[in-house]
């Protein structure tokens, strides 16, 4: 019916990219499976729905798919003990083979002939720029799924499990907490930012699926959380400090006449700084504790040899 075409063409556009580690995207406009003709292969075929239903959908989709893709890294980790840094890896190459086998084949506009790429999306499916900056509104989203992200983790019994799991599994599952929910389901909720994240880099920036859009932003994101000490929060500063080095690769190279690898050379020395402050914090925070721990036992010994002291002169006096 009407609606059903309307939100499977809207998930046209959103499913073709979502970003997981290691960069890549995922494209997934096999609505033709369904039996009806797409005229537009990206968020086009929305036909009769407004450009902000359109782009709701779109963002539905685009978090719907990310999730799947994610989630089912988490089921991997759960039920066959799959590292899933290594199944995220693997399931980003397959994510981007398939789509590079739709844009460059079923989904192909004929008119892309040097570059291929899907239908171009319509203006009324496009993300503009926020008022007063040069920069679109996946900014603002991606801030206030920090902020999400946060209340998630710091004020709920949710984020609490999840925490627990996360630091000590068995201790976990002494506590009787659902493991493999908690798995699934972070793993699927971040799989969904990912995806709205790629639903704004097709909506806002190329304005069709095409291969510029497997980038490598996955690794850049591993970076930042370790950078920011997995604190939603501290995600926010961190991804700009980074995003200013990325930006300033083709003034670097315009400018001073250095390659384009400066700028990797340059977050490689920030990594290792922090990394060294990191360590050099640890061995600290290990010396004092070793050092409480030796006042501590040079205090037992003390207590027992006061007591010793204490029984001798009884003993005396007897």
């Amino acid at each position: 019916g009407g609606p059903l075409r309307a939100f499977l063409g809207g998930a046209i556009g959103c499913l073709s990219v979502m970003m997981g580690i290691g960069g890549g995207s995922l494209s997934v406009p096999v609505m033709r499976l369904f039996g009806f003709s797409i005229p537009r292969a990206v968020g086009t075929a929305a036909a009769g729905a407004s450009g902000a239903l359109g782009m709701a959908l779109m963002g539905i989709a685009g978090a719907f798919a990310g999730a799947v893709w994610m989630g089912a890294v988490g089921l991997m980790r759960h039920r066959r003990g799959v590292n899933e840094t290594i199944a995220s890896l693997l399931m980003a190459y397959i994510a981007i083979a398939l789509m590079n086998h739709l844009v460059e084949g079923p989904l192909r506009d004929p008119g892309s002939l040097n570059k291929p790429s899907t239908a171009p999306l319509d203006d009324a499916f496009r993300v503009g720029n926020m008022p007063g900056f040069d920069v679109h509104w996946g900014l603002a989203l991606g801030i206030v799924a920090c902020f999400v992200s946060w209340v998630l983790m710091e004020r709920t019994r949710w984020g609490f499990a999840a925490r627990i799991a996360g630091g000590n599994v068995r201790a976990a599952q002494i506590q009787n907490l659902p493991v493999g929910a908690l798995i699934v389901s972070f793993t699927a909720l971040g799989g969904a930012f990912a995806g709205l994240a790629g639903m704004m880099e097709v909506a806002a920036v190329h304005g069709a699926a095409n291969g510029s859009l497997a980038v490598g932003f996955g690794y850049t994101g591993i970076l930042i959380a370790f950078l920011a000490r997995h604190n939603p929060l501290a995600i926010i500063p961190v991804a700009m400090l980074l995003a200013g080095f990325e930006a300033s690769s083709g003034l670097v190279q315009r400018r001073m006449d250095l390659p384009d690898a400066t700028v990797l050379v340059l977050q490689g020395f920030v990594f290792i700084a922090i990394l060294l402050v990191y360590i050099s914090n640890s061995q600290a925070f290990l010396r004092h504790n070793a050092d409480e721990k030796i006042m501590k036992e040079e205090k037992k010994i003390e207590r027992k040899e006061e007591k010793i002291l204490r029984n001798q002169r009884r003993t005396k006096k007897k």
